[in-house]
């Protein structure tokens, strides 16, 4: 299923920075705000973009943009998103769309938590947890915990409350991440040599 459509092309992605120039143009912060994803727009200045004189540039660069990267996410089955990029040979898969375990993001790290443990791969489950929690830990007593352990029927349900989240915006900075699950319920995760891993859900 292709959530973002294919038959997006160059002039539409043009034509909504036009008009999301024109709202920067005359300062009309709601429009601004109302142009973003509703995720999004906590993080989006608005007040910057529009204040006097900066404005008039940002409606400038907005009004030309320099580069337009066409992009999609496809989802192969739930929660096991893959991006693909068009260029002018046509759309491309901009990752391996059958490698479900990548860390490279905190979206694939969440996705290979929920994937990992529906299919008993603890080597997996190793690896997304932070070093200093894998010292002394072995797969052995990852699938114990998991599948016979007094925490066992818990550690399925909060898998399973996680897994009603994949593909929710994950609110992150370079080093760490969180996900709301609702009912104040969250999952954390920190940015460990270069790959995700989660902390707690």
């Amino acid at each position: 299923m292709l959530v973002t459509s294919a038959c997006l092309n160059r002039s539409e992605v043009v034509g909504h920075s036009g008009k999301l120039s024109r709202s920067v143009r005359s300062g009309d912060i709601a429009r601004v705000r109302g142009m973003m994803l509703p995720a999004a727009a906590a993080s989006v200045d608005a007040e910057a973009l529009v204040e006097k004189p900066a404005r008039r540039e940002w409606a400038r660069r907005l009004r030309r943009p320099q580069e337009v990267h066409l992009e999609a996410t496809i989802l192969i089955v739930d929660g096991r998103p893959a991006r693909v990029v068009k260029s002018r040979g046509g759309w491309h898969f901009a990752q391996d769309p059958t490698d479900v375990y990548r860390q490279d993001t905190p979206e694939q790290a969440v996705a290979a938590l929920v994937w990992a443990s529906r299919m008993g791969r603890w080597d997996v489950l190793l690896r997304l947890a932070p070093r200093r929690y894998r010292v002394g830990l072995s797969q052995e007593q990852l699938k114990a915990a998991w599948t016979d352990g007094k925490g066992a029927t818990e550690l399925a349900r909060a898998r399973d409350r996680v897994a009603l989240h994949l593909g929710e915006p994950i609110f992150s900075d370079a080093h760490e991440g969180l996900l709301e699950l609702g009912d104040g319920h969250v999952l954390r995760l920190e940015r460990e040599a270069g790959a995700w891993v989660i902390v707690d859900f």
